[in-house]
């Protein structure tokens, strides 16, 4: 189930405007949805679930392809993807994304757990350049760091607001019926603010049809075998 948190995430990350400028000015997303897609998930899992010289080379190609993307967003802020401000919000948002949606679907971790999912994410997080000084202590500190940023920097401009409607609407000839369950469990995993700022509706039906899908999830995932439940690089590591 993990595609159904994948446009939470982006839409947080993409909340940001000067990540939406990084993405609206170096990204291949609107001409190459899915290849996009496969191209960043195999990266993401190379460094995550690889042995050590897999996870080197894939942290090495996102460092190179973040090199080039660098440039001025349209409130005239420069922006760099190696600023590890704007790499802390990214992974901020994977991190409590990941959680919220396995949570809602597995149960609650324990708050053990919880903290060493955190530390994990750092010690991953740290090999793409982020100081330790900068991260959040705990997962309960990384929460507040959230609702910070949705007060103060991670309000969007118009430039997120497009960057997220296409990335909500990757096929723009599919009718936008075909695009509401996705649209509404989005909008569950979503801050009240950032629904919002995006137009994301989340009205009785909506809730509904979150809510199905999550019951359904909770009865389906413990019947599924060991290579649909597990993504094929953690199922070598594991």
């Amino acid at each position: 189930f993990v595609p159904l948190g994948g446009p939470g995430a982006l839409l947080l990350q993409g909340a940001h405007p000067l990540v939406a400028a990084g993405v609206d000015q170096h990204s291949a997303f609107r001409r190459d949805p899915v290849g996009r897609l496969l191209r960043t998930g195999d990266t993401g899992l190379a460094a995550i679930f690889g042995d050590a010289s897999t996870s080197l080379r894939a942290i090495r190609r996102v460092d190179r392809r973040h090199a080039a993307v660098v440039g001025v967003a349209a409130d005239g802020r420069t922006y760099d993807a190696h600023d590890p401000r704007l790499m802390l919000w990214v992974q901020t948002t994977l991190v409590l994304t990941s959680l919220r949606l396995y949570e809602a679907v597995l149960g609650r971790l324990s708050d053990a757990d919880r903290e060493h999912y955190w530390d994990d994410a750092k010690t991953m997080a740290g090999e793409f350049g982020i100081p330790d000084a900068l991260f959040p202590p705990t997962i309960a500190d990384l929460e507040r760091y959230e609702r910070d940023q949705l007060t103060s920097e991670v309000v969007p401009d118009a430039t997120a607001r497009a960057v997220g409607h296409d990335v909500m609407r990757p096929f723009p000839w599919l009718p936008d019926l075909a695009y509401c369950p996705l649209d509404a469990f989005t909008a569950a995993l979503l801050p009240p603010q950032i629904r919002d700022a995006f137009g994301i509706p989340w009205r009785r039906r909506e809730r509904i049809w979150s809510r199905f899908v999550i019951v359904a999830l909770r009865l389906l995932v413990p019947l599924l075998p060991r290579r649909v439940r597990v993504v094929p690089q953690a199922r070598v590591t594991r």
